[in-house]
This record gives C-alpha cells, sequence and structure tokens, in this order.
C-alpha cells in the first residue's frame, strides 16, 4: 500500500500492511523533515515506538536520533551497530518467519495477517429503504378516497371488487335501477328476471304480454306465484301501484317456506314509493309481519281477508293511517271488539269491511258514536249478525217513540213512577223479556239502559244507512 503512515486495525491485531521497514522509515524521515520546515507538530512518541519495533524485528539496532534534525543524509539519522556484532548474531540465530496460521476463520474473524473485512460478519444487517404511502385508514377500510388500491398491495379487493360493493351499497339503499318503460328501457330488465328464474321460459312469457310495462309484469309474475324476494327488490324503484302477494306467499303444503320473507322487502328504504294497493287475501300472515309496511307512503288500500290475523295485526296498521283509505279485515275470526280503539284512530277511512268477524254490537256502538261526534263519512260492512240485529230493532225495544213517550235517557230522572211503567210497558210490547213493573228506581235504570241502547243503535244504523245508500 503506497501509505506513509501505518494502518491499524482494530480488528485484527496481527494485520501487517505491505510495506517494508526500511521504506516507512524513509517515510518517518521525509515526514520529519517536512514538519520541521513548515513548522509542523512532531511526530508522536507511537509512532517513534513502531518504528524501533520494526527496527528490530530485521536484526537492526541502529540508534535513534532526533526525528527533527534537518540532515539529509539517511545515514545519519540511522547509525548501525557494528558489522562483526551483525554478522555473529546473524549466524548463530534462525531467521525469524511469520508463521501463517488459520486460527481467525470465518466465524471469528479475517486470517491473521489481512486486514479484516466487515461484509462478512456484518452482511446480513444491510439496511434496504423502501418508499411506502402513508395510510390514515386501515386497508380493511376499503371505501376510504384517500387508499389508492393501485399502489397499495394490502387491499383486499380489487378495483372491481370495490366497485361491485359500491354499487351494491347504492342497490340496498335505492335500490337497483330499473330503467325506462320504453323497449328500449324494458329488455335489459326482463333479461334480468329471466336470469334471477332461470329455467321457465321467463322472458318468452313475459314478452307475449299485450301491455308490457312494469306494472303489466308484476301482475303476471303476482298471479303465478314469482314474486320471491329478489324479484320484488328488482320492482322498488318502479312505479308499480299494485301488488297482489297471495299466491307468492301462500304456504303450498310446507314447500314455500320463505313465503314470508318477501314482506321484509317493503321494510327497506326508498322503495315502493308509489305502491298504493297491497293484497294478502287468502295467505296466512302473522300480526308482527305487519311492522315491514310501515314505510309505505302511499298506501291506500290494504287486504287481509283470510289471513287469520288477530287484534295485534290492526294496531300495527295505525301506522297508515295518514293514507290509509280502505281496509279489509273480513273473515278473521281472532279480531273482535278490542281491535276497535285501533280502527277507530284510522280516521281516514272511507272503507271498511269487518265480515265474518267477532266484533259485535257493543263494538260498532262505539264506532258509530265517534263516526258520527268527527262526522265521518264511511262505507261499512258488518258482521251478519250485526246487520240482523239494526234490521230487526223493533223486536227489541220500540224504535219510533212519539209522545207522551221520552226518547231522551237524560229525561228519565224526571218522571213519575207512573210515567217510568207506562214508558217501559210501550217497550215490553215488542220485547216480552222486558219487566214493566218494580220500584222507582229499578223503573228509572231500566228505562235509561233501554233509551241508550235505542239511541247508540240508530246511530249505528244510520252509518250503515249513509255509508251504503240505496
Amino acid at each position: 500500500m503506497p501509505s506513509s503512515l501505518p494502518v491499524i486495525d482494530e480488528n485484527n491485531p496481527f494485520y501487517c500492511p505491505g510495506i517494508t521497514a526500511s521504506a516507512y522509515l524513509s517515510s518517518l524521515r521525509r515526514k520529519a523533515r517536512h514538519g520541521a520546515a513548515a513548522r509542523l507538530p512532531q511526530p508522536s512518541n507511537d509512532l517513534i515506538s513502531f518504528a524501533r519495533v520494526l527496527v528490530q524485528d530485521e536484526n537492526y539496532k541502529p540508534t535513534l536520533r532526533a526525528l527533527d534534525s534537518d540532515d539529509d543524509d539517511a545515514e545519519s539519522t540511522l547509525v548501525p551497530p557494528d558489522k562483526t556484532t551483525s554478522t555473529k548474531a546473524s549466524t548463530s540465530r534462525r531467521p525469524l518467519k511469520r508463521k501463517r496460521s488459520n486460527s481467525f476463520s470465518d466465524l471469528r474473524g479475517s486470517p491473521k495477517h489481512v486486514r479484516s473485512s466487515l461484509s462478512i460478519q456484518e452482511s446480513s444487517f444491510e439496511i434496504s429503504v423502501k418508499r411506502e404511502r402513508l395510510q390514515y385508514y386501515s386497508a380493511k377500510y376499503t371505501y376510504s378516497p384517500f387508499i389508492n388500491p393501485k399502489s397499495s398491495a394490502k387491499l383486499v379487493r380489487s378495483n372491481s371488487d370495490n366497485r361491485a360493493r359500491v354499487r351494491g351499497l347504492e342497490d340496498e339503499l335505492y335500490g337497483p335501477p330499473i330503467g325506462t318503460e320504453s323497449p328500449r328501457g324494458i329488455k335489459p330488465f326482463i333479461e334480468r328476471l329471466d336470469a334471477m328464474i332461470p329455467g321457465i321460459r321467463l322472458q318468452a312469457r313475459l314478452s307475449k304480454l299485450p301491455d308490457l310495462s312494469h306494472q303489466a309484469i308484476a301482475d303476471y309474475l303476482g298471479e303465478h306465484g314469482l314474486l320471491s324476494s329478489r324479484i320484488l327488490t328488482a320492482f322498488r324503484t318502479s312505479e308499480i301501484w299494485r301488488l297482489a302477494l297471495t299466491e307468492s306467499m301462500n304456504d303450498e303444503d310446507g314447500l314455500n317456506l320463505a313465503g314470508r320473507s318477501v314482506l321484509s322487502v317493503f321494510s327497506k328504504p326508498n322503495g315502493f314509493f308509489f305502491l298504493s294497493e297491497l293484497s294478502f287475501n287468502g295467505t296466512p300472515v302473522q300480526d308482527i309481519d305487519l311492522v315491514h309496511i310501515h314505510h309505505l307512503p302511499r298506501l291506500v288500500t290494504l287486504l287481509l281477508n283470510n289471513t287469520g290475523i288477530r287484534n295485534e295485526a290492526i294496531f300495527h296498521i295505525v301506522a297508515l293511517r295518514r293514507s290509509l283509505l280502505q281496509l279489509s279485515i273480513a273473515t278473521n275470526p281472532h279480531i273482535d271488539d278490542e281491535a276497535i280503539p285501533a280502527l277507530i284512530l284510522l280516521s281516514k277511512l272511507s272503507f271498511l269491511t269487518i265480515l265474518d268477524t267477532s266484533i259485535d254490537m257493543p263494538g260498532l256502538r262505539r264506532l258509530a258514536k265517534v263516526v258520527q261526534d268527527e262526522r265521518r263519512m264511511i262505507d261499512i260492512e258488518v258482521p251478519t249478525s250485526c246487520e240482523s240485529y239494526i234490521d230487526a230493532l223493533s223486536l227489541n225495544y220500540l224504535a219510533d217513540i212519539a209522545p207522551p213517550l221520552i226518547s231522551l235517557p237524560s229525561l228519565v230522572n224526571d218522571l213519575s213512577a207512573a210515567a217510568l211503567k207506562r214508558n217501559l210497558s210501550a217497550h215490553a210490547a215488542h220485547n216480552a223479556s222486558i219487566v214493566a213493573c218494580g220500584t222507582k228506581q229499578e223503573m228509572a235504570a231500566r228505562l235509561k239502559t233501554i233509551l241508550e241502547t235505542r239511541e247508540m243503535d240508530l246511530m249505528v244504523r244510520e252509518m250503515l244507512e249513509v255509508g251504503n245508500p240505496k
């Protein structure tokens, strides 16, 4: 190595650079001369000691003088000893040889006389720099607008998966796009329905409809019991106004176990804004199922004939009181007079049928009073037993009362015992079960009950006559 100073290897004390002692000493002399001329600092004692060791190793013991002298003669700096002494010492002593040792293995360090290398011991500690984009959201939140899926290898879904997921969320919130009712827009809609129900040639069957519209398609699917939850979801954003779910929800002797799942489609937001008529006639419906139709904003007609519902279902229907005008709950024998308060809350009803229910005259009297007080106009169909009772009022008491008999219950307390007996006798002539004798208090209470019943029955009759003009 063309170096003027010794190279020290802290990891290998046996390291020897490829430079002879004489060359090194000459370098020291030149360094000393130039240092003295330039008034540089003197060489350190370490360098002088190192030179002395090298001289002794070569069996050459010079006399060291000051290295800072200005003598240019190389011999003046180092004075050799007597030649005979040097020859005698060299003949009596074996020349020194450097032994090569393999004690420094690759695992411990460098060879004995070779400079150590850091690449062997520290090759496994190489540091590599990798630039990554800083992310403020976890990789699992793939919808973050700050994550670029093309540059992030940790994203679980690809771009197409993300688009499909966003499209699915939009369909869940706003409904799938259905297109227009033009030939160009209705064709892909029919193809989608055919893909949902394969194997029945639905596309060919729908193309034969005379009026090819969304409503006509919905009617056809409803008649054939094909309105499953997936098919019904496809109509969420359409402008259909009528749906018949009877055939689609029928039990079919246990073969249609998913029929009730159709109702859950109505609970999804932003759907069926134009639906005004809904029919469940003839199919089993549980009371709690009706909570799914609370979100229908324009439902006008609700048909629940022969569905097996109870009084609880009527209270669920109260949520539709702002739009419901026609309600049919006929042929549901579990509905009785306890459902009357809920029916009273449906203040906009213009048609109500309670045929073949357990609602009796006490419930009708309560409903008729509210209808008269609020001056409602309602067409109502009552059970046959109630209708027969109204037609035969004269068999229960004197219906057409003329003076001097009283017709107002509030006047009963002003009558004498004879007048009470005379009024009771007139009513007993039409109904033999009425007793026209007893104490004054007993006759007054009996007459007051008859007149109050008569007054309420006349309200019921008026309600039926006004709703069903002849």
